[in-house]
């Protein structure tokens, strides 16, 4: 019998996920450490996502409606009452000791490493970091695997892709602000969560596959819009705003959503994020030591086209 002080729940946001949830759901009973609950938060699919989680023996809580990945995490959140919670895209594949790994570990949150869908050699996420511009780096998405990504590290932020957080984290942080709906909820709880003095750690020992972008697709409008907002509501909560780095990162960011034929639903993210626009932040350490970071773990690993041009425009 697990102590109150030692169960571990799992929170799953899920909207039209059936297909997902099965591999993610089969993967969670493999796993050599078993959570206590797994809770499935669902945003009125309708797609036989409850007799899937109840074939597997989840609890399913039906929203009735989508609000969006912050709300319905923060519901699951509520219903959970696990000393430790994890939280995890419904999209994802775990290996059998993910949360014996991370459950190992002592800290406010912890993340793995998180491999490309049925990849061995290319990452999808590991750890967040956040520039001046607002626009955030998911280091060593996209790269090959290697020496530099298997070290366990302190970190600042993380994604909410695959996490473990401990309780006394989220209710310190207040949990995702739902304003965001979805895409960078995460980097803003990061951010408060580092105000209140709390970092995290990465424990790449811990191996989870990811999809990425199975609920809408890349580049999706409404992906594109949402992002678009939220970067500057980033850039007006967490830092006294250097304009010319934000003019650098939100233009070579629009640039991108225009080849993927999104420019006007950048433009649409911007204006709503503009006609909201109210900075609150001071000069922020943080900020400086994240966007440091992130030249570092470029330098180190390989810039990116992007910020190869965020560097040589805004240094």
């Amino acid at each position: 019998m697990v102590s109150a002080e030692e169960a571990i729940h799992v929170v799953v946001p899920s909207w039209r996920g059936r297909a997902h949830l099965e591999t993610l759901l089969e993967s969670l009973a493999a796993q050599t450490r078993k959570p206590e609950v797994v809770w499935i938060v669902d945003g009125g699919s309708r797609d036989g996502s409850a007799e899937v989680a109840e074939a597997a023996g989840a609890r399913f809580v039906d929203l009735g409606e989508n609000r969006g990945f912050a709300h319905a995490v923060n519901r699951g959140l509520a219903e959970a009452d696990g000393a430790r919670v994890a939280v995890l895209n419904n999209d994802l594949k775990l290996a059998p000791d993910w949360l014996e790994q991370l459950a190992s570990t002592d800290a406010p949150f912890v993340v793995g490493k998180v491999m490309a869908w049925d990849s061995t050699e290319i990452l999808d996420a590991t750890w967040d970091l956040l520039s001046h511009s607002g626009v955030p780096m998911r280091a060593g998405c996209g790269k090959s695997d290697g020496a530099f990504w298997n070290q366990s590290r302190e970190i600042s932020l993380a994604p909410w892709t695959a996490i473990l957080l401990r309780r006394d984290y989220y209710q310190a942080t207040g949990g995702l602000d739902e304003s965001f709906e979805s895409y960078l909820e995460d980097v803003d709880i990061g951010m408060r969560g580092l105000k209140l003095g709390f970092r995290g750690l990465y424990e790449p020992n811990a191996v989870a596959w990811h999809r990425g972008s199975s609920t809408l697709g890349e580049w999706h409008p409404r992906q594109v819009r949402l992002s678009s907002r939220n970067q500057l509501r980033l850039v007006a909560r967490y830092g006294a705003p250097d304009w010319w780095k934000v003019f650098v990162g939100q233009g070579l960011w629009g640039l991108a959503a225009a080849r993927h034929g999104c420019f006007a639903d950048w433009c649409r993210g911007k204006w709503e994020g503009l006609a909201s626009f109210e900075a609150t932040g001071s000069e922020s350490e943080f900020l400086k030591d994240l966007e440091r970071e992130i030249f570092d773990v470029g330098a180190v690993t390989g810039q990116d086209r992007f910020w190869r041009w965020y560097w040589a425009l805004s240094l």
